[in-house]
């Protein structure tokens, strides 16, 4: 067991210290929907500079330097009208319909929830937030895209292959067995209608290498993934998307 341990966590330095190994288990980038205004200009990000898949820079200056001068900032409820079914068969079998429509409205709500705590914590008091959006404001616009709730059963089996194998080997392996969920956002200038930042990521149920609560809870997982992309989006708008923020971990040795 002991080997088996050190084995573990020279696996978990491996994938943090590898940024691109660390997109080796991220969750699989979704298929753009009509939400985003530049879907097809998106672009694969590197991760050693954007946690987020995808996305779309204003490239005119003079368009950044107006969104300097704008001192609030409005964060719309997060936007449900793109969300596609569920595509994970495991997903589909341990889930209703009408299940995951009851709790992605509350996921919707927590993520706006979030969000907001995100940038009222800002370590720079750079823009209020405030609700409605005025003239002197940024919008940010957030949609769910895709959410499949984390099957139960298929948390059993990678535990059982952690157990065959190794702890942490199921990290690269089990995409399928894993609940996901994409979103997608923008960052327009109220005042001048321009789009400034657009971006898509998607997560699926992080790996624990030995044991990991949310790999046995069908939604506790996306809560702390919606808790991570808030903070994640208010520092890229707060850097206006020139410096790099860091995703977190795909793997972890807590227990929650």
């Amino acid at each position: 067991m002991p080997l088996r341990l050190l084995l573990a966590l020279l696996l978990l330095l491996t994938l943090v210290s590898c940024r691109s190994a660390q997109r080796l288990v991220k969750a699989f980038p979704a298929e753009p929907s009509p939400f985003l205004v530049h879907a097809k200009e998106l672009k694969r990000t590197e991760a050693e500079k954007s946690p987020f898949l995808l996305d779309w820079k204003n490239k005119d200056p003079q368009v950044w330097a107006l969104a300097q001068k704008r001192p609030h900032i409005h964060i719309a409820p997060v936007n449900l009208d793109h969300l596609r079914p569920m595509s994970r068969p495991l997903s589909k079998i341990e889930v209703s319909e009408k299940s995951r429509q009851k709790n992605v409205r509350k996921l919707a709500g927590y993520f706006h929830e979030s969000l907001t705590q995100a940038f009222r914590n800002a370590p720079e008091e750079r823009r209020e937030v405030i609700d409605p959006a005025d003239k002197n404001s940024l919008v940010l616009e957030l949609a769910i895209v895709e959410f499949n709730p984390n099957p139960i059963f298929g948390g059993l089996m990678r535990k059982g292959i952690n157990i065959l194998l190794w702890p942490g080997a199921e990290t690269a392996v089990s995409h399928k067995l894993k609940g996901n969920m994409a979103i997608e956002g923008r960052l327009k200038d109220q005042r001048t209608g321009k789009v400034l930042y657009e971006f898509a990521d998607a997560e699926q149920n992080r790996s624990g290498i030995i044991l990991y609560v949310h790999d046995y809870t069908t939604y506790t997982y996306f809560r702390k993934a919606c808790r991570e992309w808030s903070k994640q989006i208010e520092e890229v708008i707060r850097t206006e998307a020139a410096a790099a923020v860091k995703d977190g971990p795909p793997a972890t040795l807590l227990l929650w």
